[in-house]
């Protein structure tokens, strides 16, 4: 059997209103948010991997340009403000023809490692898998070529957690509390900065 062609997509295109700034530019660990996510991806063996950006996408490409952020494909999603599901459906369409699974990260999962993405790629084998935690299903998600016709027009309302839950859909589960620990508000972050000394020990 051939070895799937694996694409990642980190979601990072939007507004950030309850944080009240770039969010993904926001530093943990003397690094942004958005950096800690790419440092784990690029680890993985993919064909692909890119950052959708939105309303900071400016601002982004700048941390780019003056080396805050390494180099990784920026593509901008003219319509972020349709959420969620725009972003996917745009990145969807960029490895349909080129990738066998579409991984599916966001920018403020910072604890999520990159021997935790491997342990979730070799779940999914050739199908779907996804994270599991807090008595919920959510990235990082694993999707396989099969259902990318139904990524390009997935409901702004609901997006991709419906495929998720979808019965008809067989979507391997790992549990993954790490992913859990996202970032919605500066208190998220003081949070996760107090508790990072008993994380990682420092």
């Amino acid at each position: 059997m051939a070895k799937l062609r694996l694409g990642i997509v980190i979601l990072a295109a939007g507004a950030a209103s309850r944080f009240g700034r770039c969010k993904q530019l926001a530093e943990f660990q003397h690094k942004p948010l958005l950096q800690h996510v790419i440092d784990e991806a690029k680890q993985l063996n993919a064909c692909e991997l890119f950052v959708i950006t939105g309303r900071w996408h400016d601002a982004i490409s700048e941390a780019q340009r003056n080396g805050t952020i390494s180099s990784v494909t920026l593509i901008k999603n003219d319509r972020w403000q349709r959420g969620m599901s725009s972003s996917i459906a745009l990145a969807t369409e960029r490895i349909a023809d080129r990738c066998d699974q579409l991984l599916i990260l966001l920018s403020d999962q910072v604890l999520v490692t990159a021997d935790q993405l491997k342990a979730l790629v070799e779940l999914a084998g050739e199908g779907n898998a996804c994270a599991s935690f807090k008595n919920t299903l959510g990235p990082p998600a694993i999707f396989s070529a099969p259902l990318f016709p139904t990524l390009l027009t997935l409901s702004e309302a609901v997006g991709a957690k419906q495929l998720l839950l979808n019965s008809d859909y067989t979507v391997r589960k790992m549990r993954l509390d790490a992913a859990a620990w996202d970032i919605d508000t500066p208190e998220d972050l003081e949070r996760l900065t107090d508790a990072s000394a008993y994380i990682f020990g420092n």
